[in-house]
């Protein structure tokens, strides 16, 4: 597996976790507020629960807390698309300058997300971990089934021993017909009939129990890959 810092990105982001002035990207919002109009799903959703989702110039920022889906209503897409996320893993640390709390939790994006409020939640996620693995699965309510079961591939990068400084992984999926394509740092990692997914709905983060997670971007968009 591959070990990834990016200590630029990471100077910055410690700057504004602490409320130093920094060069920042146009971006909707109020630097370190909840992003409007973004929800929570959390993981046994009938307990209470709080997870910190703030922005942070460039991207989100998702402190530790329960685990669950994180979503904005108005990012959704249909058809043929394709989505790219640059997620940040923080190491272990003060949960309120952006550590984790543990990091062993999966973590990534979700498609096709429909009545993600309601009783029966419906949706596919593509993610990774910290030990290398990379899973995908449609999501009904509580159920689920494994469409790519959890894997190790040498495209996810893990934090360092011991680990200082966040680690970068970037997730893309593309959807192009009768195949969808997973990729992972540009790896492609799976190919899957587009009729065994449904992945028309709302895009958004899965984020794991106890993990600090930075995420720059979540760009929606045309197929960009020639195949």
């Amino acid at each position: 597996m591959r070990h990834r810092r990016s200590l630029g990105f990471t100077a910055g982001i410690v700057a504004a976790i602490l409320g130093t002035p920094i060069a920042v990207s146009a971006q909707s919002g109020h630097n370190l507020e909840h992003p409007e109009h973004w929800k929570v799903r959390y993981d046994g959703a009938d307990e209470p629960a709080e997870r910190n989702l703030v922005v942070m110039r460039p991207g989100w920022h998702v402190y530790a807390g329960p685990g669950g889906l994180l979503w904005d209503p108005g990012r959704f897409a249909s058809g043929n698309y394709a989505v790219k996320s640059t997620i940040y893993l923080f190491p272990k640390g003060d949960p309120e300058r952006s550590g984790s709390t543990r990091v062993d939790t999966p973590f990534g994006l979700f498609l096709g997300g429909r009545d993600l409020e309601g009783d029966e939640p419906t949706y596919v996620s593509f993610q990774i971990d910290n030990a290398g693995r990379f899973r995908i699965a449609q999501h009904t309510g509580d159920e689920f089934q494994e469409l790519a079961p959890w894997s190790t591939h040498d495209a996810v990068s893990l934090l360092d021993e011991p680990a200082t400084s966040p680690t970068e992984n970037v997730l893309e999926v593309d959807v192009r017909g009768e195949q969808t394509i997973f990729y992972i740092g540009g790896e492609s990692v799976a190919e899957l009939p587009s009729e065994d997914l449904e992945l028309k709905g709302i895009i958004g983060l899965t984020a794991g129990e106890g993990l600090s997670l930075h995420i720059t971007e979540i760009e929606i968009g045309p197929n960009r890959r020639n195949q």
